[in-house]
Formats: C-alpha cells, structure tokens, sequence
C-alpha cells in the first residue's frame, strides 16, 4: 500500500505533466514522475510520447516503461520511439522494448544500429542493455565483440560480460580485453561471470581487478554480494 504523501506528490506531478509549457521542465517532471506509481502513467506518457521535444520523449518512453503497461497503444508507441530521431531516445525505447517479448527482436536489432553508430556517450548505456538482454542472436554476440575495441575499460567489460553470459567463445579473447580495472571490481557480479566463465574453462586469469591478485581473493573466499558495485554509464 503506497503511503498517502507518495499518493499526494505522484498526484501532483501528474497534473503537473498536463499543463507544463516548457520543455525542459516538463522533461524533469515526467521523470521524477515515473519514480511513482500511479494510475494515469500509461495515460501520461503516451500523451507526450510524440512531444517535439526530444527530452520530453525521452522521459515519455521512462514513464512508459515504469508503468508496465503494455497495451497495444504502448506497444505501438514504444515501436514508433524505437525509430525516433534522438538517439537517446531509442536507447530508452529500446530498455523499455526489451523486458516485452513482442518488442524485443525490434529493441535488440536497434541496440546493434546503436553500437555500430558514432555515439560514444551512449556506448556504455547500449553495451549494458546489450549484455543484460535475452537476445541471443548472432549479431547481438557479434555487437558485443566489436565494442571490445571500444576505448572506455568499463564498456569492454559489459560487453565481455554479455559474452561470457553467452557462452560465447570469444570470451576468453573478451576478458584479456577487458584490461586493469582498479579498485572497487573486486565483487562486481560481471567480474564474477567473467571469473565463473574462465574458471570452467580451465584458462589462466588475466584480468586485473584491484590491489592484488583478485583470482587468489576468489580462492580465499566467496564473493559477498553486500560489497557489490553498479557503476553506471547515464
């Protein structure tokens, strides 16, 4: 049961979202707004789905995804965001379109447009949704394997990480590629996969993670999943 001020502010920021004028603003509203839940999201953000202002579609598809909803009108909206001229937006719409089976060969097959495009501050947001994906086809692994050659160590390691998930064999290629990490990977969950993948593979570990031997720290004691890490990308 939500607690009455979480039903008074989602509320609020509802009808906030009907009369807003400005773009920037109305961008910042629909997103704290879909921290709620509430009865009116699908409503609101298939109301400003088609907004021109490419921030506000942005938030719409957040609002979209956060209500769970997936109405035939949804499902035409976020299909329609996916080919929207925003990159950003078709990375929301394609996070949105991958939790739903009906869009999910859509979503995956534009997370692959989107690693082979020239937007490098998205990379890591596409190289996440891409690892993190049930899609299993062939050129999902092969997106995977081109961001390898990616210059950021933490998108070479969402990208080995999608593989070892995979049980691809390029895996073990993926995890020399990862490169030195530093501190505080030590009990990263794809540290773990990678360490998990090479480990029934009876190959040698070459990732540096952290102060010291980080395979001899596996040894001595099991990953505690209080100690876990998410570094983001967005």
């Amino acid at each position: 049961m939500r607690p009455p001020s979480a039903e008074r502010e989602s509320g609020t920021l509802a009808a906030w979202a009907t009369r807003e004028p400005d773009g920037a603003v109305l961008a910042k509203v629909l997103e704290a707004f879909a921290e709620y839940e509430h009865p009116d999201m699908e409503a609101t953000g298939l109301h400003h789905a088609s907004h021109p202002d490419p921030r506000v579609r942005l938030r719409a598809t957040t609002v979209l995804d956060a209500s769970e909803a997936r109405s035939r009108e949804t499902r035409t909206a976020l299909l329609t965001l996916l080919g929207d001229s925003d990159a950003r937006v078709r990375l929301e719409a394609c996070r949105a379109g991958l939790q739903d089976d009906a869009l999910l060969a859509p979503a995956a097959e534009e997370l692959v447009r989107l690693a082979e495009g020239p937007y490098e501050q998205l990379r890591g947001g596409v190289a996440e949704a891409l690892a993190s994906s049930r899609a299993r086809t062939p050129a999902v692994a092969d997106a995977l394997a081109a961001l390898l050659a990616d210059g950021n160590h933490l998108v070479r390691l969402e990208a080995a990480y999608g593989l070892a998930l995979r049980d691809d064999p390029r895996t073990g290629e993926a995890i020399e590629r990862v490169g030195p990490l530093g501190v505080g990977f030590e009990h990263d969950h794809r540290v773990d996969a990678l360490w998990d993948w090479n480990r029934v593979a009876n190959r040698p570990w070459r990732l540096s993670v952290g102060a010291g031997d980080a395979g001899e720290a596996r040894h001595q004691a099991p990953p505690d999943p209080v100690l876990r890490r998410h570094h983001s990308y967005d």
